[in-house]
């Protein structure tokens, strides 16, 4: 059993603002942020070229090492787009350093290769994504969290991950749109929410999803209306860790959906920029279609808001190895029903009646991953993600 002590007195970690329109850096400026006023943020963990001397390749089995060639390139056109469309800016985060030296689409251990160095830098990347999280839901309620990388694979179409498999969208719409598949789906609160009323499969690969408007602008992909799924020997990736960890899957009002782009539209420098202006069109299309029918009359907010966790709730040390602190609102107490699953989202323990603040044993539990669930009284849900050595 996971034993919960009450803690009277945490620290607040230590907080500055952030301005939209404006450029922030994590420790040593190896991990970047550029804070946004619009409901969307887009995240760019594989992009980096920085390769510092003092920092050690990583070299554990298994590890992917090459990067997404000019996706960091691309992200910062699509900034400069959404800008000259609207005015606005989307939340954009960026990991700086190349892909043998931390991989920001990973869980700690693994991006790290377990070194203790790098590990600043992806709570740092992770950090500035909670931020603007918090602040969209703040300002907002829901909005979108896209990851953005590129693949070298012989069809030259984008992938659109959602976390359902190959096996998975070969099915057929009644099967896809079953709760089994809801239930692991990226956008599972867009399901239920978007403003349309569209089923989870019409919602992937439907007239409106948004692989089908990219096609019906020039870029195909998969899934969409045009290419339904992905053939049983197609490459296909299907999303890895920060489409888990900030989609909808658990719980919460943001979505996530992982885009893989082919080379053609990232590396040929016309054809960049055109796609640029087109992602900045396209999304702005969904936004309006799925989530807020003024989003094209849009006015951007302009305020500065603090940097905080998600729902103001901070989970430290990460990774840990006896127990965690989880600690909420300085300003009053919170109670919480305690859920803790594996990575496949299987419950780890009984669930537990907490307030926080409160300091959590967790030596019982295997080494590995693990989602930490805080389940209000009013249903709603708040996840984190800890590393057990």
């Amino acid at each position: 059993m996971i034993f919960l002590i009450l803690l009277l007195c945490l620290a607040p970690l230590h907080a500055q603002t952030y301005t939209p329109g404006e450029t922030y850096f994590g420790k040593d400026s190896l991990i970047e942020y550029q804070a946004g006023n619009i409901p969307l943020i887009i995240s760019v963990p594989h992009g980096g070229h920085l390769t510092p001397a003092n920092l050690p390749d990583r070299n554990c089995e298994g590890c992917v090492y090459g990067t997404d060639v000019s996706t960091q390139e691309l992200a910062r056109e699509i900034r400069d787009a959404f800008a000259r469309q609207t005015g606005c800016y989307p939340h954009m985060v960026y990991n700086r350093l190349h892909r043998k030296k931390l991989d920001m689409n990973r869980d700690s251990i693994t991006a790290t290769d377990s070194n203790s160095i790098t590990g600043d830098y992806w709570r740092n990347y992770h950090d500035f994504i909670d931020s603007a999280k918090a602040r969209i839901l703040t300002l907002n309620g829901k909005g979108l969290f896209i990851d953005l990388h590129g693949h070298g694979h012989t069809k030259q179409r984008t992938e659109f991950g959602y976390l359902l498999t190959k096996t998975n969208l070969l099915e057929s719409d009644s099967a896809v749109n079953t709760s089994k598949r809801i239930n692991v789906s990226s956008v599972k609160n867009l399901v239920g929410t978007n403003r349309g009323g569209l089923s989870h499969a019409e919602l992937i690969r439907g007239e409106k999803a948004l692989g089908t408007l990219f096609a019906n602008r020039g870029y195909p992909g998969v899934p969409s209306m045009q290419d339904p799924f992905p053939l049983t020997d197609d490459d296909y990736f299907n999303g890895g860790y920060n489409t888990y960890e900030y989609g909808s899957r658990l719980g919460g009002t943001i979505d996530a959906i992982q885009m893989e782009l082919y080379s053609a539209i990232r590396t040929n420098a016309t054809q960049r920029a055109a796609f640029a202006d087109d992602f900045a069109t396209v999304l702005r299309a969904y936004l309006q279609e799925h989530y807020f029918p003024e989003f094209n009359q849009y006015s951007c907010q302009s305020t500065s808001v603090p940097p905080r966790y998600a729902d103001d709730v901070r989970l430290y040390p990460n990774p840990a190895s006896d127990y965690i602190l989880i600690n909420g609102d300085d300003e009053s107490t919170q109670a919480y029903t305690l859920r803790i699953v594996d990575m496949l989202g299987r419950p780890t323990v009984a669930d537990e009646n907490i307030t926080l603040p409160v300091q959590i044993d967790v030596s019982p539990l295997p080494s590995g991953s693990y989602h930490v669930l805080l389940i209000s009284t009013t249903g709603s849900m708040i996840s984190r993600t800890i590393v057990v050595l």
